[in-house]
């Protein structure tokens, strides 16, 4: 009888501690309360928009579309500072837009505007300096939008493209090269009188996040819009599962903006100030390369799993699979695993005492 006692008080020792144990890991502690709460809001980026000067108080809102010639001019302060001349420029929504920019400076300069324009004009050639490299360039800019014309020899270097002014709004525009240094303009469109659908209203530059299990988070790495040898985005490409992971937060680390723009068009951030966070979930499988619009090294890509099929066919070709289990995911496979050692306990304690009861026989 002693030794049954003994065997009977160690097994209740040994539940009650499973069982303390299971308590402490269940999901309403705080190790699981990213499961249980959202995350705080993240604010829209409010732009600050200075008065119009009078040359551009005479573009009226509602007049018929018509052909703007706007030039814009590279400009250097009396502190030595990079600016746009002018760097705030109205039109009105349909109008055709003849742009000129011109660079007389030594290193090279861009204009770049953002979703939903995607716009790349580079008044740069060979025998101007990268002023984010360091180097001399040696080749004519890759990165231009189609239909840019660039013209002229250092120090005496024009850039042109037209494009139509389609959607309403205040749109930023900055050289790439010298954001960092407040090389920045804006880009004022006014609604049409008959725009009242809001159809071609802008993308939101910057959306309210709620943070959850399944959301799969990349960094926009600090650093990465000066140093071309960075990826800029980190993980560089990823893999998700429709219905497991498929919402993906990118967050800017970084200390100047940037875009997430997909190359097919399917999504875009618009431009993504320091701080900010942008989310996309993808409804459809396929491969979804995406780039940094104002930083042409920066580039990354989406890989999208159905999510149906066995985990052989899966894993076959794609890579890793990144399965996100929730917190009552893992409350019920401790719950079964608890019970199976509780079982196997019983069977234990079961068969040494018949084994006693053999042996004293």
């Amino acid at each position: 009888m002693t030794s049954h006692w003994r065997l009977s008080t160690g097994f209740i020792v040994r539940l009650l501690m499973i069982v303390l144990v299971f308590a402490a890991l269940t999901p309403n502690t705080p190790a699981y309360a990213s499961d249980q709460t959202e995350s705080s809001a993240i604010q829209p980026t409010t732009v600050m928009v200075p008065p119009l000067s009078d040359a551009n108080a005479t573009v009226p809102v509602g007049q018929a579309p018509t052909t703007r010639e706007i030039t814009v001019e590279w400009m250097e302060t009396q502190s030595g500072q990079d600016r746009f001349y002018p760097d705030f420029i109205v039109v009105n929504q349909g109008d055709t837009v003849d742009l000129t920019f011109i660079n007389n400076d030594t290193v090279a300069h861009d204009l770049v505007i953002g979703a939903p324009y995607n716009i790349v004009v580079n008044a740069s050639v060979p025998g101007l300096y990268d002023d984010v490299t360091g180097q001399r360039i040696t080749t004519p800019a890759l990165n231009n939008s189609p239909g840019v014309k660039v013209t002229g020899t250092p120090g005496n270097v024009s850039a042109s493209y037209s494009f139509v002014a389609k959607y309403p709004g205040i749109f930023e525009y900055v050289c790439t090269y010298h954001i960092q240094v407040g090389m920045i303009g804006y880009l004022v469109v006014l609604p049409a009188a008959s725009n009242t659908s809001g159809t071609t209203q802008p993308i939101a530059s910057n959306q309210t996040v709620t943070q959850s299990p399944n959301t799969t988070q990349v960094s926009v790495d600090a650093g990465s819009g000066l140093n071309v040898n960075l990826p800029g985005y980190t993980p560089v490409d990823i893999t998700v599962v429709i219905g497991v992971n498929n919402t993906v937060m990118w967050t800017n680390n970084d200390n100047m903006p940037h875009t997430v723009t997909a190359t097919d068009g399917s999504f875009d951030s618009g431009n993504l100030n320091p701080g900010k966070s942008y989310v996309h979930t993808f409804a459809q499988a396929g491969s979804y390369p995406y780039i940094c619009v104002y930083h042409h090294w920066m580039h990354g890509t989406v890989t999208v799993l159905s999510g149906t099929g066995s985990p052989q066919q899966q894993s076959q070709g794609y890579g890793n699979v990144t399965v996100v289990l929730t917190g009552n995911q893992i409350y019920g496979m401790l719950a079964f695993a608890v019970v199976v050692l509780v079982a196997l306990m019983i069977i234990f304690s079961r068969t040494r005492r018949n084994s006693e009861q053999t042996s004293s026989a």
